[in-house]
């Protein structure tokens, strides 16, 4: 059985898979998939059309980009992009 934590948003057309832990604060935006026993941690937001495989961890305020295709753990306050997923490089 999956778990959906308090005030996350699960939006149209995305699914989540058996097994799954959807912290709080989390946004699933449009058409994306996860995976069976994904787990996402706290305020983190996975992108419009992402896919992310089973057994994969998304850590807290962590970003998966629109279209993402998330193949390996991403740290907390991590953003990725693409296909594969890879850390984007924040210009300061």
């Amino acid at each position: 059985m999956s778990c959906v934590g308090r005030h996350s948003v699960i939006n149209t057309g995305a699914t989540i898979d058996h097994e799954c832990r959807i912290g709080d604060n989390v946004f699933v935006q449009p058409g994306a998939h996860l995976a069976g026993k994904v787990q996402v941690a706290d305020d983190a937001l996975i992108g419009i059309g992402a896919n992310v495989f089973e057994n994969r961890s998304i850590g807290r305020g962590a970003v998966v980009g629109g279209g993402a295709l998330v193949r390996h753990d991403v740290a907390e306050e991590q953003v990725v992009v693409g296909v594969p997923a890879r850390p984007l490089a924040l210009q300061r």
